[in-house]
């Protein structure tokens, strides 16, 4: 599915393919203009019971870098997703099981740790996992004049003064998760906010349409 031009924004195009890997509970592959990331869930799994919880799931998380070794960007990632995900899983429904999610790196042309946020719910989608809400995530880039720039590419990024990422449920389109870098006005950041909640209706339609593509019953 293409983006969509609305309130002067447009994303990158969106493509993604469920059931991607076989032996997986879940797994969804996704591109967002040429990022791409593929995501694998397990469980709910038996796990030691020192790693139990006795009110929910444990829920692991796994990022792969396309180097390979793992980073301290890395560890950033791992538990953005996780605690992102943490608020869309109804994880009191698996008490002292596991669940694990691993996120495979397979190209970054910008906007990588949305993409692998949305990834993310695709493949917990698949997975038939219980789930609160849905959560989608959008980024914002602010450019060296100050204009926003929804769902940058990487030359974009790399030129920026800020990045802006933002995480919205699908009930209410409340913030689940916001994390920035770089500088900017109190403005600057509502009109991102506001911006990429509007934006985030597109990444929930195409949520829609992949799982009516790939199920009978919605």
């Amino acid at each position: 599915m293409g983006g969509e031009e609305e309130n002067n924004f447009k994303l990158r195009p969106m493509k993604c393919e469920l059931n991607y890997l076989s032996k997986s509970d879940g797994s969804a592959i996704l591109a967002q203009g040429e990022t791409v990331v593929l995501v694998s869930v397990n469980g709910p799994l038996d796990i030691k019971s020192t790693s139990q919880s006795i009110e929910k799931a444990t829920l692991e998380v796994l990022f792969c870098s396309k180097g390979g070794k793992p980073s301290v960007a890395d560890r950033f990632k791992e538990n953005v997703i996780r605690q992102t995900c943490e608020t869309a899983i109804l994880g009191t429904m698996y008490p002292r099981t596991g669940i694990s999610l691993t996120i495979q790196e397979l190209e970054d042309f910008g906007g990588l740790l949305t993409c692998a946020v949305n990834c993310a719910c695709l493949a917990l989608l698949n997975s038939g996992m219980a789930m609160r809400h849905m959560v989608a995530a959008v980024s914002c880039a602010v450019d060296d004049v100050g204009n926003l720039v929804l769902e940058p590419n990487y030359q974009q990024v790399q030129n920026s003064k800020a990045l802006l990422n933002f995480v919205f449920e699908s009930r209410e389109k409340n913030l689940v998760t916001g994390f920035t870098e770089g500088s900017f006005s109190e403005d600057t950041y509502e009109e991102a906010l506001a911006r990429c909640r509007l934006a985030s209706d597109v990444v929930f339609d195409f949520y829609r349409d992949i799982v009516r593509k790939y199920s009978n019953v919605i």
